[in-house]
């Protein structure tokens, strides 16, 4: 005869407990709605939720600007006289700057993320001319100081050049108001 299995053996000595592990539905197959949310997650929502924010009030903002409402309005571009040429007449733009578009006609105005998602940048690419006075332009369009202090104490521009590449980059997502802007300008 054969001896009893130690299962066998464990049941009788101790029927309370269970011969096999039994997990409850949480432990066993975490789904969204049985998971922990851990202060990480909810870090993260308040991050994304902020993020929205800060895109609809740069889209508000964008649809409020007027050709009334810029500091400086763009000057008015000369049209020069062609008298054998047929059709609509060349103009000339007084401003020293000029942003080209992409080939296939949008602004060359893209937002970006660095730094694991904390720091916004929008930079303007293709961008001929005066620099600096681009650079201040947008500065007054948009309402910004010349610059921000940090948590550390720093001072950082919030429209800065970038020489090597001819771009303009401004902190924060400010794509909506820039482009709208620039639309005003004439670009």
């Amino acid at each position: 005869m054969r001896p009893p299995s130690t299962l066998l053996l464990r049941a009788l000595l101790r029927p309370q407990q269970p011969l096999c592990q039994i997990r409850s539905k949480s432990n066993w197959m975490p789904r969204e709605k049985y998971a922990k949310i851990t202060l990480l997650d909810k870090l993260h929502r308040r991050q994304k939720e902020a993020l929205r924010k800060e895109h609809q009030s740069s889209q508000l903002r964008a649809q409020k600007m007027t050709v009334q409402s810029l500091p400086d309005p763009p000057p008015s571009p000369v049209k020069l006289e062609a008298a054998n040429q047929p059709g609509p007449s060349p103009t000339i733009s007084l401003l020293p700057f000029k942003i080209n578009r992409t080939s296939s006609s949008n602004l060359p105005i893209y937002e970006s993320s660095k730094a694991g998602g904390s720091k916004h940048i929008t930079s303007i690419r293709k961008i001929t001319g005066d620099l600096n006075e681009l650079a201040g332009r947008i500065r007054t369009a948009l309402g910004l100081q010349q610059f921000v202090v940090d948590v550390k104490g720093r001072r950082k521009e919030t429209v800065a050049i970038n020489w090597t590449t001819k771009q303009v980059v401004v902190r924060g997502w400010r794509g909506p108001e820039i482009k709208k802007w620039a639309e005003l300008n004439g670009f």
